[in-house]
């Protein structure tokens, strides 16, 4: 009698063994035709743009109503939108159930311009190429002295390895000018000079800055001298020296 009992709790282990990995298959397959057959995008909400139309967003993200939301690769999304939209900075691609699918974009502006044969080439603060154009823009900053290696749209710029650090130094710049309200006074910089960046400010100043500084720190300073002098003086600032700056009329 004791050996039946005994077979029969050996043969309800085995099962139990078996049934509960079975049960997370049976419950893995049903939530996957869930996601399968359900959560279709009925709706894409698109915001932030200003430059690109909701259209443009739409067709550029090769997304269609009645895809399965948890099937979209929001990276290649992302991918697309960059590549098709060159003045697009920032994506965000959410999921709003049961049926939409939410991208917001975030654009940027043509901040510098580098010339190119003809042409020129228009770039964010951040180095992305936006597109060539006859004539750049009156607010975007002229880089003088350097050359872009195999420009292409959307893509960052080259500058090659002897001038890429310069340039990072001159975005840098762009940067932090624009956080100050400093950048449309901005006309030119020109990063030929080893020793110094030159920086036309206001069409009355040639600044010269270190390379190898706290550029905000200089900006800074560059204001404060500015407000200082009266409106009709032209002439050179001079910001090479460690806490020190100097101004010689024209």
């Amino acid at each position: 009698m004791e050996r039946k009992k005994s077979s029969r709790r050996r043969r309800r282990g085995r099962l139990s063994f078996l049934w509960k990995p079975l049960c997370v298959v049976v419950a893995t397959a049903a939530m996957l035709v869930a996601v399968t057959f359900f959560f279709r995008v009925n709706h894409i909400e698109v915001t932030g743009m200003s430059r690109y139309s909701r259209q443009e967003v739409l067709d550029a993200s090769g997304v269609e109503l009645g895809r399965n939301l948890y099937f979209i690769n929001k990276f290649e999304v992302k991918k697309a939108l960059f590549t098709a939209l060159p003045y697009v900075e920032e994506i965000r691609i959410n999921r709003r159930l049961p049926d939409t699918l939410c991208i917001e974009v975030r654009e940027c502006a043509a901040e510098a311009a580098v010339a190119d044969g003809g042409g020129f080439w228009l770039l964010s603060a951040n180095g992305k190429l936006l597109e060539r154009t006859d004539t750049p823009d009156a607010p975007c900053v002229l880089f003088e002295g350097v050359t872009l290696t195999e420009p292409v749209v959307a893509e960052q710029a080259d500058f090659g390895e002897e001038s890429a650090y310069r340039a990072g130094v001159a975005f840098t710049l762009l940067r932090e000018a624009d956080r100050r309200g400093m950048r449309e006074r901005m006309v030119s910089l020109d990063l030929s000079d080893d020793t110094a960046l030159r920086l036309n400010y206001l069409n009355r100043f040639t600044v010269r800055l270190p390379w190898t500084s706290d550029v905000g720190y200089k900006l800074d300073t560059l204001d404060t001298v500015v407000n200082y002098l009266e409106n009709n003086e032209t002439g050179r600032i001079d910001l090479m020296t460690e806490g020190k700056a100097s101004f010689i009329p024209q």
